[in-house]
């Protein structure tokens, strides 16, 4: 009976101790990830200094961030990444960017892969490789569910065939798309290059699913304000969202008027100028200056596509690397 009850004592003893050194093995483990990540901050901070970036000091907190984590902190890695960008070294910051991405998995904010993939589309869009930068956005359009979904197939054409029988303002007030608001940078950057490789079709679905996504986001904006606002037609709409600072900021952050302008291209390169004309009237009337120099700049490149219409040369998109 005694060895018994030696025995039990000595297994919960046991069992104590173990726990103990679990639990202490899990605050050490929470303590060196909140150091790691307090030099990542660090790190960000060094590198987006107002008063200058401090290139050197944010690569050293980036890789002692990296160290901390055991080799894998896929956010410091990106970091690096940017580094060796804003240096001009492309092949090296293209290498980071690619190992960031495959330790995407491990991101605290999982929807950071997008930006990784967004940082090496403008990566190869800089070195005129945009083979590889329409890859990288496609590959952000492979999640959007409305764009890539075969269920959503049926969706996609009628989005065209109302846009060319009905025009704009008719299918912004019946299509809607929320939660996808990751992919306007995609689809806007898809429609300006499929205007220019004379891919028009593609062109025109991507400006339109660009701005459709942008509508939603603003009107879901201007209802917590306006709870009975009703979408009617782009001008009205824009007329009360430039109202509203955030989202106005929201607009010009997401190249609103530039994808507008570029549908507009589009739907004239594809023999639409019945679509293209209103558009670009809406931009050429509308004061654009307000909202800084590089929007304005679709207002004037809207007055003259009125008065003598014109389709851009196409791009060369040749593979060109610059190391």
């Amino acid at each position: 009976m005694k060895i018994r009850i030696v025995a039990i004592t000595l297994l919960l003893f046991m069992l104590v101790a173990a726990s103990a050194s679990i639990a202490q093995d899990s605050e050490f483990a929470e303590d060196t990830f909140a150091k790691a990540w307090v030099l990542y901050e660090q790190g960000k901070a060094r590198l987006d200094d107002p008063e200058g970036p401090e290139l050197g000091e944010a690569l050293l907190l980036f890789q002692d961030a990296i160290d901390k984590r055991g080799g894998i902190f896929p956010e410091a890695e990106m970091g690096i990444g940017d580094i060796y960008f804003r240096e001009g070294a492309f092949a090296l910051a293209g290498r980071q960017y690619l190992k960031a991405y495959e330790l995407r998995t491990g991101m605290e904010i999982t929807e950071e892969r997008y930006t990784i993939l967004y940082r090496l589309a403008d990566l190869y869009e800089i070195q005129e490789m945009y083979k590889d930068m329409e890859d990288h956005l496609l590959l952000i359009l492979e999640e959007q569910p409305y764009y890539a979904e075969s269920r959503y197939e049926g969706f996609r054409n009628a989005f065209d065939s109302t846009f060319r029988e009905k025009g704009p303002d008719h299918l912004f007030k019946l299509y809607r798309m929320d939660g996808v608001e990751f992919s306007v940078a995609a689809h806007s950057r898809l429609g300006w290059f499929y205007y220019r490789t004379g891919l028009f079709q593609k062109a025109i679905i991507n400006c339109l699913f660009a701005l459709d996504i942008m509508i939603t986001g603003g009107m879901n904006e201007l209802r917590l304000v306006k709870p009975g606002y009703v979408f009617t037609n782009v001008a009205d709409f824009l007329d009360a969202a430039l109202k509203r600072e955030n989202i106005r900021q929201y607009l010009v952050d997401g190249e609103f008027f530039k994808t507008l302008y570029y549908l507009a291209a589009s739907a004239n390169a594809a023999s639409l100028p019945g679509r293209a004309e209103p558009i670009w009237s809406l931009l050429a009337g509308y004061p654009l200056e307000e909202l800084g120099p590089g929007v304005a700049a679709y207002a004037d490149l809207s007055k003259r596509q009125l008065e003598s219409p014109w389709v851009d040369p196409l791009i060369n998109t040749s593979v060109r690397k610059i190391n």
